[in-house]
């Protein structure tokens, strides 16, 4: 059975740099799946040439063995890691924008307004929002219409313990519904108890992949980072061995 996305030795260069060198990788449709890896690994490249940003050089992407449609992406859920804003116009105002872009009614927007916890600050200006509150109005942004896919960018970021706890519980529960996940961070700690799977990225490459049981009993560790940070020095060792 064809999985719900697979990319098949995904390329993606900018002249002689490859921000992705033959990434081929499979994604069961309901898992979480985490991505991590530094800055410039080609985790947001990945994510382009998934929504369609950017158009891979080499290699193709497939949702159940057939080519992406623009029916699928309608589909999709997006969370930048930055997300760009008119700092003049309200919450409201800047979450009516997309949600109609995505169709979706005034309703729908505040139903996940109250669910980030932004629904009391509706009327305040954008350039007026901490890191945090940027962050829960992205993700209400992205959970308009009850996406089948939700990308997730460094999500985590600028979120004190208790916002942290809440967005947890929130992308628990989009699972239950049945949504697939692809969360990117710098943050390990928080995605460890959501993820059921895990890719790794160096230098445009995959250097390993997973589900989160298999690579803690292949790495012989239990926490996520200890398996990261393993994967990211086993690679070191190999190039210092092949220089």
């Amino acid at each position: 059975m064809n999985p719900y996305l697979h990319f098949q030795s995904l390329e993606k260069r900018y002249g002689e740099v490859a921000a992705l060198d033959g990434v081929t990788l499979s994604i069961e449709r309901g898992s979480v799946l985490a991505l991590l890896g530094p800055n410039g690994a080609g985790k947001s490249t990945l994510f382009g040439c998934l929504l369609g940003f950017t158009r891979p050089t080499a290699g193709t992407i497939l949702s159940h063995g057939a080519p992406l449609t623009s029916e699928l992406r309608r589909r999709v859920g997006y969370m930048p890691e930055r997300i760009n804003l008119y700092p003049q116009n309200t919450v409201l105002e800047n979450g009516m924008f997309f949600a109609q872009l995505k169709r979706q009614p005034a309703s729908e927007l505040e139903r996940q307004l109250k669910r980030v916890g932004l629904y009391d600050v509706q009327n305040r200006a954008a350039g007026k929002l901490s890191k945090g509150m940027l962050q829960r109005l992205g993700l209400a942004i992205a959970l308009c219409g009850a996406p089948e896919l939700l990308i997730l960018d460094e999500p985590f970021n600028g979120l004190d313990p208790a916002l942290l706890e809440t967005l947890q519980d929130i992308l628990v529960s989009e699972r239950q519904r049945g949504a697939t996940l692809l969360i990117s961070t710098h943050t390990i700690s928080a995605v460890e108890p959501l993820a059921t799977h895990v890719a790794v990225l160096l230098e445009g490459t995959l250097a390993a992949h997973g589900s989160i049981d298999e690579l803690r009993a292949s790495f012989g560790q239990h926490s996520l980072e200890a398996v990261y940070h393993l994967v990211a020095r086993r690679r070191s060792v190999q190039e210092e061995v092949l220089a």
